[in-house]
């Protein structure tokens, strides 16, 4: 086969995967309080604020979302495999973000009696092991006995130590934050004389509900930020798969 026939085949395979691909449907992504979709109704209330808890807390304290979802079949969608499913689903969702990509996700796909681990690029393949290790002592075993509710948690307890245990750098703290903190520092002594001088006629008062505003939307725009683990990730980092 002469190159030029080697590149039109390659490029004819990739447009066909992409095809196969835009034929899968994806679920909405959840909102902000909540880090799981439930297609296949397996988690319970209790079980779903357990989940909850658990990823807020990973993403609050780690910068590391990790979500949930239950499908009742990969029938429904065009019959891709659960690994190729776990890639598009994530890669649609865009779990993590560019500069911090270690997203997780947990697929379980009930029908087909299959589950996938999908981890971000960041994680560069250097936790399928740990993955496996999670979704063959922790996850498969339960699903075996029918508790899916209570495989779930603890795959998710799991994949929360894992991902804890990590020594992923924080993030950097922009370099205007010690200008901005010694500015703010000069604009309260600024304010605190002005009380002292004008009393509630000065500019004081009027500079104190201004920056109450600002914080409380500041406060608003963190909060929503902050819960939803949606910010152009991409999977590629490995991950793990099994079946009962």
């Amino acid at each position: 086969m002469q190159p030029s026939q080697y590149f039109r085949s390659l490029s004819l395979l990739l447009l066909l995967g992409t095809i196969h691909l835009s034929g899968a449907t994806f679920p909405d992504k959840p909102s902000s309080k909540h880090y799981y979709v439930d297609e296949a109704d397996l988690i319970a209330v209790d079980t779903g604020k357990e989940i909850d808890g658990v990823a807020a807390a990973l993403l609050k304290e780690e910068k590391i979302p990790l979500f949930v979802v239950t499908i009742p079949s990969l029938s429904y969608h065009e019959a891709l495999t659960i690994e190729r499913y776990a890639t598009a689903l994530f890669d649609h969702w865009g779990i993590g973000s560019q500069e911090r990509n270690f997203g997780i996700l947990l697929l379980i796909s009930l029908g087909d009696r299959k589950a996938r681990i999908e981890l971000g690029t960041g994680w560069g393949n250097d936790y399928d092991y740990q993955a496996q290790r999670i979704m063959d002592t922790l996850i498969v075993p339960q699903f075996k006995r029918g508790d899916y509710a209570g495989g779930i948690i603890e795959g998710v307890k799991g994949l929360d130590a894992m991902a804890r245990g990590l020594g992923l750098p924080k993030p950097k703290v922009p370099w205007w934050h010690l200008p901005a903190f010694l500015l703010l520092v000069l604009l309260i002594v600024g304010i605190i004389i002005n009380l002292f001088r004008t009393g509630r006629s000065g500019w004081a008062w009027a500079l104190i509900i201004g920056l109450g505003a600002l914080l409380v939307f500041m406060a608003r725009n963190s909060s929503s930020g902050s819960g939803g683990g949606f910010g152009g990730g991409s999977s590629g980092g490995g991950g793990a798969s099994g079946s009962w």
